[in-house]
């Protein structure tokens, strides 16, 4: 009698465009205190869309790569700052906080 075995693998729906925007500014103007970063008063509403660029990337890493996890890359312009921001495109969990104080 043959056994089959069979793996199932839930893909996490991805943040859209908005709520990872949301997520930045959310991340810029109270952030967390292990990236080390100034507290940064932005309201993205108040933005152009020439000030907002947002891109959708893969995860580096072997199991990201193996399990298709992507990333958002939000960067900002204003105030002569351009912070990036790095969330997870799944759970919206900061990755990391770049040129922030430039």
């Amino acid at each position: 009698m043959p056994i089959t075995i069979s793996i199932f693998f839930y893909k996490t729906p991805i943040l859209d465009t908005k709520d990872a925007v949301l997520k930045a500014e959310m991340y810029l103007n109270n952030p967390p205190q292990q990236t080390y970063t100034e507290q940064l008063n932005v309201n993205v509403m108040e933005l152009t869309a020439e000030q907002i660029n947002t891109q959708l990337h893969h995860q580096t890493g072997m199991l990201n790569q193996m399990f298709n996890r992507k990333e958002w890359v939000i960067m900002l312009q204003f105030d002569n700052r351009n912070p990036t921001v790095v969330i997870d495109a799944h759970n919206g969990k900061l990755i990391q906080i770049i040129g922030a104080t430039n």
